[in-house]
């Protein structure tokens, strides 16, 4: 990251929404991995403040249906039961079974990377026990897209366990542009989080460590 402290904001999203919208009032936010869409959401707390509509996804059936539940008072929300991927059909999801107990934080890691998920075991006993797989619905952001029938999103919030250097890149932020990009980044290599630090630098957004989580923004003009 030091060498992108030239481009670095000292900023949350609350902030930064609050800026975007004294010329966009509208915000849409599209999130990968949802979750239940309350429990260690950054976005959560900020839907009625800043009167926000979303397209939420979330693989895990049973999370999925907590996420139903929980947003079932927002009219202008789109949830999704998939997860991304570089083509459609299904594949294995590593996750904690639902009977497993441990920290509040536990039943969100789910991955498509087992690796992801045993980098907590150092704060979980007997972790490897705990996983097991889920088949799940996955997506392309093409298909996604013409589901929805949505050309454009203000924010892009990424929280897959591993996977969200790749979520990034199949998103393709060259092409579509949003204006503000918070993915996590704490299972990220060094050299990978790098790489997406350097292209969204490149196409015009500044950048702030939001904890575990990147925040970049591009400023409007005027």
């Amino acid at each position: 990251m030091l060498k992108f402290q030239s481009a670095e904001l000292s900023l949350n999203l609350d902030f930064v929404l609050s800026h975007y919208r004294v010329r966009h009032p509208q915000v849409m936010y599209l999130q990968i991995g949802a979750f239940d869409g309350v429990h260690g959401d950054p976005v959560y707390p900020l839907i009625d403040r800043h009167k926000l509509r979303g397209i939420l996804l979330e693989p895990q059936k049973d999370a999925f249906a907590r996420l139903q539940a929980n947003y079932a008072r927002f009219p202008n929300f789109c949830l999704i039961n998939a997860a991304i991927a570089d083509q459609d059909g299904e594949r294995p999801l590593f996750r904690i079974k639902p009977d497993a107990t441990g920290p509040d934080w536990l039943h969100q890691i789910a991955s498509f990377n087992r690796s992801a998920i045993l980098s907590h075991a150092d704060m979980v006993p007997d972790l490897q026990s705990m996983i097991e797989t889920e088949m799940v619905r996955c997506m392309t952001f093409e298909s996604l897209f013409r589901e929805i029938r949505l050309e454009t999103i203000d924010l892009l919030l990424i929280d897959t366990e591993g996977f969200d250097a790749e979520v990034l890149r199949m998103f393709d932020v060259p092409k579509r542009r949003p204006p503000m990009v918070r993915f996590e980044h704490k299972h990220l290599k060094p050299e990978v989080h790098e790489q997406a630090l350097a292209m969204l630098v490149r196409e015009g957004y500044r950048l702030t460590i939001c904890g575990t989580d990147t925040l970049a923004y591009r400023i409007p003009p005027g």
